[in-house]
């Protein structure tokens, strides 16, 4: 049986071009607009519980609905889920780390269900592809606690990441940010675009989305009330490889002239602080 929590980002990436003609969740965009940092992290719930196991510090682990989180500090930390596995309908694997961390601190979160609640836990290393029933070595038992334990929990997302940043030739930037993992709630990956002059890059109401196999698309976005439609696509080049490099390949308002946009490249991991955000609430 097919488990959705097993569903990791790259595999909604890869899925993405299927999701032709999607809105965005982003909002009606109508009410006003509050200074804000574009990859903070969204508000978020645990969702549905199945199950809860404290290692013998008295750190949490939670497998549930909207992540894999770790207890710190009285919160729960959702982390970075960088794969899964799934065997049968009751054996799970997650491989995960913290949302500042590299790869190199990751672990295995194991949970073997029995119906939709966890019968047991443990942690492995993350190189390991075993299954709980597999009794697989170098794991970590966990001790199963009710989901009661997580009351009164402050439940902390992770961030977003820059997706692109580019200039556009009048002078104006665009941001696109992603969440750092998949937003389920979404249909076009939990995208958010920021668009403005240098001084007021303002987040932006997405009514379209398209993209093809290929790669190509267009993006639109509203403007005071006018469409604005990006598009991109994979552009071939000696250094490209098999699939080319993402581009994008210009701007055009309705009923206006299109205009370039030069991507900032390498792509940057923090704001420049030169740009002031305003965000939809």
């Amino acid at each position: 049986m097919f488990d959705p929590r097993v569903v990791s980002f790259a595999f909604l990436l890869a899925v993405a071009p299927s999701l032709g003609g999607c809105k965005s969740s982003n909002g009606a965009g109508a009410a006003t607009a509050s200074a804000c940092d574009p990859l903070a992290a969204k508000a978020i719930t645990l969702g549905a519980v199945v199950g809860v196991g404290t290692d013998a510090s008295g750190t949490l682990y939670v497998d549930a609905a909207n992540g894999i989180f770790v207890s710190d500090g009285g919160a729960l930390i959702r982390q970075h889920v960088i794969g899964t596995g799934q065997s049968g309908s009751n054996e799970f694997l997650f491989t995960f780390e913290a949302p500042s961390a590299d790869a190199t601190s990751a672990r295995n979160l194991l949970v073997e269900t029995q119906g939709s609640t966890a019968s047991a836990m443990a942690l492995g290393p993350p190189d390991s592809k075993s299954f709980l029933n597999q009794s697989p070595a170098g794991v970590t038992s966990l001790t199963l606690v009710d989901a009661a334990t997580l009351a009164g929990m402050t439940v902390v997302n992770t961030p977003n990441l820059i997706d692109y940043l580019a200039d556009v030739s009048n002078g104006d930037v665009i941001l696109a940010t992603v969440p750092l993992n998949s937003d389920s709630t979404s249909t076009d990956l939990g995208i958010s675009i920021f668009y403005g002059p240098p001084g007021a890059v303002a987040q932006r109401t997405i009514t379209n989305f398209q993209q093809t196999l290929s790669g190509n698309g267009s993006l639109t976005f509203q403007v005071d009330g006018t469409s604005y439609v990006l598009a991109f696509g994979m552009v071939s080049s000696p250094d490209a490889g098999l699939f080319g490099t993402f581009a994008l390949l210009g701007l055009t308002p309705a009923g206006g002239a299109q205009m370039a946009t030069t991507l900032r490249l390498p792509t940057p991991t923090e704001l420049p602080s030169d740009l002031a955000f305003t965000c939809l609430p």
